[in-house]
């Protein structure tokens, strides 16, 4: 049985590659929002020097970049971790949503 990954949506890394490769624009190219809680974080020259390069060519700017590389990772992450794994993760996640709205009765 086929389990789906929660990290299914938008393939921003995909749009990012259309993007640096100047594919038609009927192609997907948006990059990912960027709202949200802003973190600081460390990266290594190597990491840096490449985000750099990226966003020069696609003009994307860095938490775009940051954001679609992520997206991926997260998504090969899941692929690779057994269900339980997942599962207590994604549940994690899943708890510090909002609660949905009951719906409207009339």
């Amino acid at each position: 049985m086929v389990r789906p990954n929660p990290m299914s949506g938008p393939a921003f890394v995909i749009a990012l590659r259309n993007t640096l490769e100047r594919r038609p624009v009927s192609e997907y190219q948006s990059p990912p929002r960027t709202g949200g809680t802003q973190i600081s974080i460390r990266l290594d020259e190597f990491i840096f020097n490449h985000v750099e390069a990226i966003t020069a060519q696609a003009r994307w700017n860095r938490a775009e970049v940051l954001n679609a590389l992520i997206q991926r990772g997260l998504f090969d992450l899941y692929e690779f971790c057994n269900a339980e794994v997942v599962d207590s993760l994604v549940a994690d996640v899943v708890a510090k949503l909002a609660p949905f709205h009951p719906p409207v009765t009339e």
